[in-house]
């Protein structure tokens, strides 16, 4: 039987290739030997984070770390952990705990900087990272980092040089062509955006954020959907709280400028329905572009591959009940002089669940374990519409349960848009 130490150098060097599952069977065996070698339940953590299983990782690591508790590495390889189960706190716990045990460690700086990034923190994650590129001018989290924080920050032209320099530090590297796709994403240079995420994905065809990227460089083609994206970028960066109460600071004006426009004078009043206007065709733009553009893809030579199949129903469902309440709507207005309310009912009731299914992930969870928010409103709202629909097609649809209705939806929208 192969020594310990031959099977754990096995097994870095398949790690080091990709090979998780052989990785496994190696330190299988010098667990089996060994059930307390910190080492190789640290690697076999590793090993479960390619796989993304990283409950099961962490508590590998969490053993490892209870054997040898000033080992920096394994908590660095916590905090990647929670970093990727989105717990940030904790992530960032971990982190300053690595970097208190070794503080001459590169990368610890780089994820310590992503995790500020994640936070909004700009200023700091530059801090970090520049603190880790003091120790290695080339290492290439911490340019990854650096890039995106300066491009947080506007500083464009410093941001598109460290961008080269990374690329230059490791032409090869996939994540890198992806940190600076979105960066050019962000600024709106789609085209350039759209090159690195291709080389992304031919470097590493399952890279989801590669992936992901492409779909929105190429649906930025489209200008409506290019500017809700900027808008997209631009609330994000804000604070936390500034993400909910910008659009609603936006809405409650619009509201107030409704109010004072009905009795203004004539120009004032125009002016008035102009801007209530362009925000509804704005709200619900921001509503029905994403599975638009997805269906614009279906005709791309490249969109069509990027998408899920889960994408392409949600599109075509959207965009049906989209496009058969604007049908009633046109029969309402154009044809039935307005004598009869059947084909405005039914426009309403129609575009409403297209609101859902823009949302609404394909195919659905029916069980209700770790499922967000927004998609159990989006099942929840979806479900209710279908019921309105069957009272409105057997009668029993009453004035009072329509109004009803509407402010179900109303509802939707707003916690839908406030969710994740």
């Amino acid at each position: 039987m192969p020594d310990t130490d031959v099977l754990i150098q096995r097994a870095h060097l398949l790690l080091s290739q990709g090979r998780s599952e052989d990785a496994v069977k190696q330190l299988s065996e010098v667990l089996h030997a060994d059930p307390n070698n910190d080492h190789a339940l640290s690697l076999m953590g590793r090993a479960r984070f390619d796989q993304q299983r990283y409950k099961e990782g962490m508590d590998l690591i969490q053993r490892a770390i209870s054997q040898e508790p000033t080992e920096s590495y394994y908590y660095y390889l916590m905090a990647f952990g929670y970093y990727n189960m989105e717990n940030n706190p904790h992530a960032q716990l971990n982190i300053r705990k690595a970097i208190e045990l070794h503080p001459y460690q590169p990368d610890y700086f780089g994820l310590w900087a992503i995790l500020l990034l994640e936070k909004n923190q700009f200023s700091e994650a530059l801090e970090r990272a520049n603190e880790g590129l003091a120790l290695d001018p080339e290492n290439v989290s911490c340019l990854n980092a650096r890039a995106t924080a300066l491009n947080k920050l506007n500083r464009t032209d410093e941001s598109i040089d460290t961008m080269k320099t990374v690329l230059d530090a490791d032409p090869e590297n996939y994540y890198t062509h992806v940190n600076v796709g979105w960066n050019l994403l962000e600024k709106g240079r789609q085209k350039e955006a759209t090159t690195h995420f291709r080389e992304a994905l031919r470097l590493n065809p399952r890279a989801e954020a590669a992936r992901a990227g492409l779909k929105q460089s190429l649906k930025s083609n489209i200008p409506p959907y290019k500017w809700l994206l900027q808008y997209s970028f631009w609330l994000n960066n804000k604070g936390s709280v500034a993400r909910w109460a910008i659009p609603i600071g936006i809405y409650f004006g619009v509201r107030a400028v409704d109010y004072l426009s009905r009795n203004a004078p004539p120009a004032v009043a125009t002016a008035g329905m102009i801007i209530v206007g362009l925000y509804i065709i704005l709200a619900l733009g921001s509503w029905f572009i994403n599975p638009l553009a997805n269906l614009f893809l279906f005709f791309h030579k490249d969109g069509k591959y990027a998408l899920t199949s889960g994408e392409k129903w949600g599109a075509v469902l959207t965009v049906s009940a989209l496009v058969t309440g604007l049908a009633c709507l046109g029969i309402y207005f154009f044809l039935t002089d307005g004598v009869s309310d059947f084909y405005l009912i039914a426009g309403i009731l129609a575009i409403s669940l297209a609101l859902p299914l823009s949302v609404l992930e394909f195919p659905v969870q029916l069980s209700f374990r770790n499922v967000a928010l927004k998609q159990l409103l989006a099942m929840a709202a979806l479900l209710i519409g279908l019921i309105w629909i069957a009272l409105f097609f057997t009668g029993a649809l009453t004035q009072a349960l329509f109004q009803t209705y509407i402010y179900i939806i109303i509802a939707f929208t707003w916690g839908a848009a406030l969710s994740r």
